[in-house]
């Protein structure tokens, strides 16, 4: 039985969408890679900023410690400095405050 132009039509139809829906599968297959290389990108760039954060917590709290053992040695070796810096900051303090 030959084919009619109604059958040519909806043979030709169905290899055309079946040529676009497996391009749509190979490009939805290259978005999904592309976007799971960006995700694995994006996870190392933040493991590694979170350990940048770690390292900057450590040393910011090592300074703290070096200059508050510092303070505390020159409040030891002239205590009456510190008396007096702490009375003047106070008197500033209460000036600043009452008006």
């Amino acid at each position: 039985m030959p084919e009619t132009g109604a059958n040519k039509s909806a043979a030709s139809t169905a290899a055309e969408l079946g040529s676009k829906s497996t391009r749509a599968a190979a490009e939805m297959d290259a978005a999904t890679t592309e976007a799971e290389a960006a995700r694995h990108d994006l996870e190392a760039d933040l493991r590694a900023l979170r350990e940048d954060v770690a390292r900057l917590g450590e040393t910011v709290a090592s300074m703290a410690q070096a200059r508050a053992n510092a303070l505390d040695e020159a409040v030891h070796r002239n205590p009456w400095s510190a008396v007096v810096a702490a009375v003047c900051v106070g008197f500033c303090l209460g000036v600043r405050a009452r008006r």
